[in-house]
């Protein structure tokens, strides 16, 4: 599978389906209609499109998103709904993690604030971690992770080790040097003020 047609299941996924259990059982259908092959393909390009934004200022972009409630475990779920907004979006907070300041999703999200939030409307995506494993199983029977052990591949299952340098997540001061744009928005300077 390249990466055109990865984005592309992807982006289809959004237009044919109204929430993200109906956009997991889309793809979860499309791929265990592909070869084997693709299945592992997709799966290892969510993996890498994960590595784009699994690192410490990613989780704090994440952490200060969601006011503070965000996990290791909510934060492998925020990169996949981050990878679920699309190629664009994907590549624009993988070279800037404060960019996530200009997704309208997450300025809805923040005009709401995170205490308000009901659980629909978290900034994660679950089911999109088993996706490739459950049309794999579909498809041939098998274990998908099986079948990446011999390609030489280990598939992505939570977040982290993250690469960068590491601060205080809780620190105003490091979040409005850090990321300004996505601080201001969130209300922290109004806080910090």
């Amino acid at each position: 599978m390249d990466l055109d047609v990865f984005w592309a299941l992807l982006d289809q996924s959004a237009s044919a389906a109204s929430d993200q259990h109906e956009r997991r059982v889309w793809l979860t259908s499309r791929l265990a209609l592909l070869p084997p092959g693709d299945i592992c393909g997709f799966e290892t390009l969510l993996s890498a499109s994960r590595g784009r934004v699994n690192t410490f200022s990613h989780w704090h972009a994440a952490y200060v998103l969601c006011d503070g409630l965000c996990s290791a475990d909510l934060f492998f779920s925020f990169q996949s709904w981050l990878i679920g907004l699309g190629r664009e979006v994907l590549a624009s907070v993988a070279a800037s993690p404060d960019a996530l300041a200009d997704v309208p999703a997450v300025r809805t999200l923040l005009a709401v604030g995170a205490q308000s939030w009901p659980d629909a409307a978290w900034p994660t995506w679950e089911g999109l971690a088993g996706v490739s494993r459950e049309a794999f199983y579909i498809a041939t029977g098998r274990s998908l992770d099986n079948a990446l052990a011999i390609l030489g591949h280990v598939p992505v299952t939570d977040a982290g080790p993250f690469t960068g340098e590491v601060w205080d997540l809780d620190s105003p001061l490091e979040a409005a040097v850090r990321l300004p744009r996505l601080w201001e928005l969130s209300g922290g300077m109004e806080e910090a003020a």
